[in-house]
């Protein structure tokens, strides 16, 4: 990472201190929030330790899309390459967390397909046609599974970091309606996605009453699968109120939040919104400006 001499912007309603490769500035209501250009983990080596209250974040899935960046992850050529370039950076995450914080990583699954090329147009999202993927070589996992199988992808993330250390407190189930839905008609077409809750220590902040206030399942939340407009901005964004849930019952007011893979910003977004610092880290210089651009207009 660089650590160039920043220019000073002094926009409408936040000051805005850019560099080649990190911004920070704060909103009207003087809440800091900072933007990282970079590979997470080399970007979470430079930062010290225990700083963080709670990481909200959904790393690439596994040969879904192709955000066209060098050295992005989802595209390795093995589950096992996967799950530890995820893993890794995880090491990091848990080293810049408080000792009490709480971490919210959001997975979903991919099929194992062995059929060869994809063909045709995805209406969910140009991205996610990009060639021969791994997961579509006959043979090509290595992993012991047939075509057509589920791979587990969220499952073999989450054993592997809790043998790194981490805590999983709970697995929850993101019912996720007025989604896209499937194309397929051989199989029940999938409607919900994983939320793990991961701490490091035996205690943490929690506060349960949220979820109790809100009279829902404490562990199935029915959240509509309707992110907030990116403007062309090809991310995957997740939707305003999963982050909002999360930080109601894993940050304490006022606590530091990180996304590892900011993507659009919306769990800064809305970490700056309810008066939580945050922080973002991603690859792509082009979602980087435009969290820029979103943020100084809080």
């Amino acid at each position: 990472m660089s650590n160039p001499t920043p220019e000073l912007f002094d926009r409408s309603k936040a000051i805005i201190i850019a560099g080649e490769s990190d911004w920070h500035g704060k909103t009207v209501d003087g809440v800091d929030w900072h933007i990282y250009k970079g590979d997470a983990k080399e970007v979470l080596q430079i930062l010290p330790e225990n700083i963080f209250d709670c990481v909200v974040t959904s790393p690439p899935y596994y040969w879904l899309r192709d955000y066209g960046v060098d050295q992005q992850i989802g595209q390795e050529e093995t589950i096992d390459d996967y799950v530890n370039s995820i893993s890794t950076i995880m090491d990091e995450v848990f080293r810049v967390l408080k000792p009490e914080g709480v971490l919210f990583l959001n997975l979903g699954d991919t099929y194992y397909s062995g059929k060869g090329k994809s063909q045709g147009s995805d209406r969910k999202s140009s991205k996610r046609r990009f060639g021969l993927r791994a997961v579509d070589k006959s043979g090509g996992l290595g992993i012991g599974i047939r075509p057509k199988s589920i791979i587990g992808i969220p499952w073999r993330v989450a054993i592997e970091m809790s043998k790194r250390n981490w805590i999983l407190r709970s697995p929850i189930i993101w019912h996720r309606t007025y989604r896209l839905p499937e194309a397929v008609t051989d199989r029940p077409r999938r409607s919900y996605e994983f939320v793990f809750m991961f701490v490091k220590s035996r205690k943490y902040h929690f506060d349960r009453q949220r979820l109790i206030d809100q009279k829902i399942e404490e562990d199935m939340w029915t959240i509509a699968a309707r992110p907030k407009a990116t403007n062309g901005i090809d991310t995957a964004p997740f939707p305003d109120e999963l982050v909002e849930r999360c930080l109601d019952i894993g940050c304490p007011p006022g606590g530091s939040v990180l996304d590892p893979f900011a993507g659009s910003g919306t769990t800064l977004r809305v970490a700056v919104c309810s008066g939580r610092p945050s922080t973002g880290i991603d690859l792509n210089p082009e979602f980087c400006k435009y969290m820029v651009n979103e943020l100084r207009g809080y």
